[in-house]
């Protein structure tokens, strides 16, 4: 077994036993606690004014970080996985304290998910990453190639199983790379949802629902809206998502939406 020390400071190891350590509170979110073996993310309260999809996600929700190559693109194809309640892109992997998108130094380019595990497990995730990931070129820079960031023994052993039969079965080849989790320093709020910042009107217009940009960015409504924007440019266009009721945009908006998946 694969140990998990001072280098990987999420990770202790008490008699055999793995054990969680406290995890940098991602941004926007309350502080992190501690729990045999797995990391639970505390969300503050949402407001009344939050359309209902955000306040439906369930709890606890659990966290994953992966990487293939640019997070734009990479976050909206998580985003569209059911399960996932929210996204966010940032810089992991290497060990400069203020990276920034300019300046990334020694990290890449990361995507942190946060998703139930009773509708879609770890495993299930890591097969959609890999099974997107495989058609990346083979002769693609260290830094551009997809990443596991994995935070405990158990998920290292996931990961390893899941690259191994990506192999076996021709879905991919053995750049995929599995790191210890250190810390995930999220981007700049620029780079935050970039499908969804490209339509400047549906933009602007949560952002008057929201209040202040970080909680918009923050929302899963964020989350479900910027992948589903970005279909056109990925996959074939689609219908609204099932779950359109629950986001309480105004009928112009749905409108305008209908237009753009249809």
């Amino acid at each position: 077994m694969r140990e998990y020390d001072d280098d990987a400071p999420g990770f202790l190891h008490d008699n055999g036993r793995e054990i969680a350590g406290r995890e940098p509170s991602p941004q926007g979110y309350g502080p992190a606690t501690e729990k045999l073996g797995v990391t639970v993310l505390v969300r503050t309260a949402l407001s009344e004014r939050t359309p209902r999809i955000d306040r439906m996600a369930p709890e606890p929700l659990e966290a994953a970080m992966f990487s293939m190559g640019c997070f734009k693109g990479s976050e909206a194809r998580l985003g569209l996985i059911k399960g996932v309640w929210k996204t966010c892109v940032g810089y992991a992997g290497g060990v400069f304290p203020t990276p920034t998108y300019d300046d990334i130094r020694d990290h890449i380019e990361t995507v942190r998910v946060e998703y139930d595990p009773q509708t879609v497990s770890y495993g299930q995730l890591l097969e959609l990453f890999l099974c997107w990931y495989c058609t990346s070129p083979l002769d693609a820079a260290p830094r551009r190639a997809p990443h596991i960031f994995v935070r405990s023994a158990k998920e290292h052993r996931l990961a390893q199983a899941a690259v191994d039969r990506s192999i076996l079965c021709g879905r991919g080849y053995p750049r995929a790379r599995i790191v210890p989790f250190k810390t995930f320093y999220p981007a700049e709020a620029e780079y935050q949802k970039h499908y969804l910042r490209r339509v400047s009107w549906l933009f602007e217009e949560l952002l008057a629902l929201y209040g202040t940009e970080e909680d918009l960015l923050q929302s899963t409504l964020a989350a479900r809206l910027n992948a589903f924007l970005s279909l056109p440019v990925i996959s074939p266009p689609r219908p609204l998502p099932e779950d359109i009721e629950l986001y309480g945009l105004p009928p112009h908006a749905l409108r305008e939406l209908r237009h753009m998946g249809v």
